[in-house]
């Protein structure tokens, strides 16, 4: 007797959400697909547009070949291409896409409209919901094609509610165009925002000029390089190693003109670049490596974002060398082939930067020059001090800190200071409910978390201090999409800057605690940050320049504080509503309980 069977095949709209599981995970990996898709069509010009981070619209058309009425149908059938035939066409690849899958993955997750036309004056559009079809109907339009997605994710919560703010996808989608525009220099872009507005890309020149219109003119002062011939070369720009950045941001990699993020070309890439950059300092880099299709495997990624190589042992060598005598040429000495390493160490674009002095460098970055420190602190204590209780006053000595002495009350607040130590760590006594503690307090930390908290409380503007001449920064197009719905907040915390054209910004004036910054690295480390996620949206970006702030006014280790500035901290901490971290997340206080010190002498 045979058994009921369990095993079933799984209806094509679940089947196209487990797939769209794999190859849609934001609005920034749909807008990658449906460009490939217009390149294959051989599109000679693209429009793209998005609202909401393309949470509620991305759009995307282009002037290629088309598509026939039956086609519309076949696109949104799993499996269905028009760029293999067989098997054998796998080990050929020299299209973007081949699986078939994009676009009814796409469909499924969306409401979704597929505009189409082989030529001028003919045309039908075919609209679905969520993976079904509602209607096909005739509709006029240029030769090309225009997908247009909405409402990504609506009828599946669970994946909608991983989609970050409208802020952080629509620098994820720039992130993208980047990458793609520069793989196809010869394409027209024209990109629509209700975050940064238009923009267009024109056809460029070379890839020199494309790279300067995207990263900014800064990277005209790039170096080109070139090995090998046609199938099998290694070409591209390569930054002097006097043009540092302080994260691997800046680093393009393409494999057959698909950009990628391969390990094994990181790896080679380190090795090029050993002995000319510092420790923590990383170049700009635009590497394009061809070579015969059959020597590199693309179908080993859901988004055909990793490669893999037939003789990866031949690839790292070439890369690390050819990438390594550019360098020395561009510095005037060649390093020996003796010098690279007999193996490649692997690399991962996506895993932290291990670098010890990180939060030393990050503090050094925002002290404060000795001859002007207590002139800063004053500026910031008259901005802020007639609407926060005079947060700054126990900065400086001599000033008056409180209405009457804190000896009058000490003996009623559950903190008590006790005295310091090393000039930098406040020895305290906590009476909590239970048992006394002894708590080992780091000034400087603490004061950076009264300050933070204070910040978020101010009414007015900071002193500022104009640049004479103003300082125009060229960043870059895509730098200036992603700083642009950040402006207004940067003019509010003092920062007056204002675009310059489609590629640059003025910085205007600074506040008075930070014209000993040189503008063009503050905006730099800005856009760095915004690139690793650390300011995605106006409320962390907000959180984050404040933490800055707070970290740059706080008092530093090795300043000795008296018995009232000590005890008005530890009062002013306790009140705070997260005194245990400091804004930058690293610990304030370390705590021993009565019981714990007993027990270390012996007593228990």
């Amino acid at each position: 007797m045979t058994g009921t069977s369990r095993i079933r095949i799984l209806p094509d709209n679940v089947a196209n959400q487990i797939a769209a599981g794999e190859v849609v995970e934001r609005p920034a990996s749909v807008l990658k697909e449906l460009v490939e898709n217009a390149l294959d069509a051989r599109a000679a010009s693209l429009e793209i547009t998005w609202e909401q981070g393309g949470r509620k619209l991305l759009e995307v058309a282009d002037d290629g070949c088309g598509m026939a009425k039956d086609d519309l149908y076949l696109a949104l059938e799993r499996h269905a291409t028009s760029k293999i035939k067989s098997a054998q066409d796998l080990q050929a690849l020299e299209s973007f896409g081949f699986r078939g899958e994009a676009l009814p993955s796409i469909a499924s997750v969306t409401r979704f409209e597929l505009h189409s036309a082989e030529s001028d004056g003919q045309g039908y559009k075919l609209r679905s919901e969520f993976g079904v079809i509602r209607e096909v109907t005739p509709m006029p339009r240029a030769r090309g094609t225009t997908v247009t997605i909405r409402d990504i994710f609506a009828q599946l919560p669970a994946r909608r509610q991983f989609l970050k703010s409208a802020d952080t996808e629509h620098s994820h989608l720039w992130a993208t165009i980047t990458r793609l525009a520069l793989a196809v220099p010869g394409v027209r872009w024209a990109i629509r925002s209700d975050k940064s507005g238009a923009l267009i890309l024109p056809v460029a020149q070379d890839l020199k000029q494309r790279v300067a219109m995207l990263l900014g003119e800064k990277m005209t002062r790039l170096t080109a390089f070139s090995d090998g011939e046609a199938p099998w070369r290694v070409h591209g720009y390569i930054s002097p190693p006097d043009l540092s950045y302080r994260d691997r941001n800046h680093l393009y990699l393409f494999v057959n003109g698909r950009p990628v993020r391969d390990r094994l070309m990181l790896s080679a890439l380190v090795s090029g670049w050993d002995g000319f950059f510092p420790k923590g300092a990383y170049p700009a880099v635009v590497l394009f490596l061809e070579l015969p299709p059959e020597a590199v495997d693309v179908n080993v990624h859901p988004t055909k974002a990793e490669v893999r190589f037939r003789e990866p042992q031949k690839v790292f060598p070439w890369i690390s060398q050819a990438t390594r005598e550019a360098w020395g040429a561009a510095k005037g000495e060649l390093p020996s082939v003796l010098s690279l390493p007999p193996k490649p160490v692997y690399q991962d674009f996506d895993a932290p930067e291990k670098r010890p002095g990180m939060a030393q460098e990050h503090r050094r970055l925002w002290e404060v020059r000795s001859n002007s420190n207590s002139e800063a602190l004053e500026s910031m204590r008259q901005v802020f001090s007639p609407d926060l209780d005079r947060p700054y006053d126990y900065l400086t000595p001599g000033m008056r800190v409180a209405e009457k002495p804190v000896a009058d009350t000490t003996g009623a607040l559950p903190v008590r200071y006790l005295g310091a130590f090393s000039g930098t760590y406040i020895l305290a006594e906590f009476r909590s409910e239970n048992a006394p503690e002894l708590w080992i307090v780091d000034q400087h930390a603490a004061h950076e978390r009264v300050l933070y908290e204070k910040l978020f409380l101010r009414k007015r503007l900071p002193a500022v201090q104009p640049l004479t001449p103003p300082k125009i920064i060229s960043i870059g197009r895509a730098a200036m999409a992603r700083l642009h719905p950040f402006l207004e907040e940067l003019c509010n915390i003092g920062v007056e800057v204002e675009a310059f054209g489609e590629d640059a910004i003025t910085v205007r004036a600074l506040p008075d605690f930070l014209t000993d910054r040189d503008p063009e690295s503050l905006v730099e480390d800005l856009l760095a940050k915004m690139e690793q996620g650390g300011c995605p949206d106006l409320d962390h970006f907000r959180k984050d320049i404040n933490a800055e702030l707070a970290c740059r006014a706080a008092i530093k280790k090795n300043h000795a504080l008296d018995h009232l500035q000590a005890q008005t901290l530890l009062e002013s901490l306790i009140s705070c509503q997260t005194p245990q971290t400091c804004p930058h997340g690293r610990p304030i206080i370390k705590r021993m309980t009565l019981r714990e010190l007993e027990q270390s002498f012996g007593r228990r």
